[in-house]
């Protein structure tokens, strides 16, 4: 059943697909982000910023091949991939500023936050419009 699921262009293999690419994004994004504040000195906000940044071109990759199965131009995808990963770094800083700077939190829970909320609502996003072309939400199977 796990293998159906992985290779599956149903909306359940697509999320669980998303999921996978997520996590080790997200994992990426952490790793980043604490050795830039731990090593590199960065303010947390920074170092959050940063490390989402370097994730994109990996979550990009993996996203369009693995996830969605797109077989679409890069040229047209890339654009609203980019998009969205700009409204999520937006969200990103104000949860990191929200936990450190008004909550006065340590700068690993607003990582976890982050971990948290910007992959639910960047896969609505993915799958409905930016790798739309590869079933989205219109899948019925």
């Amino acid at each position: 059943m796990l293998n159906e699921l992985l290779r599956g262009r149903s909306f359940l293999a697509k999320l669980l697909r998303y999921g996978v690419v997520g996590g080790l994004s997200s994992v990426l994004y952490g790793i980043c982000t604490w050795l830039l504040v731990q090593v590199a000195s960065l303010s947390p906000v920074t170092a959050s910023v940063t490390g989402y940044v370097l994730a994109i071109p990996f979550s990009f990759f993996m996203q369009k091949k693995f996830a969605f199965r797109s077989d679409a131009r890069a040229r047209l995808e890339a654009p609203r991939f980019l998009l969205v990963h700009t409204i999520n770094i937006i969200a990103s800083i104000g949860i990191m500023h929200m936990t450190t700077s008004v909550l006065r939190l340590d700068y690993r829970f607003g990582v976890v936050q982050t971990m948290v909320l910007i992959p639910l609502l960047s896969f609505i996003a993915m799958n409905s419009w930016v790798f739309h072309r590869s079933g989205g939400f219109r899948d019925k199977h």
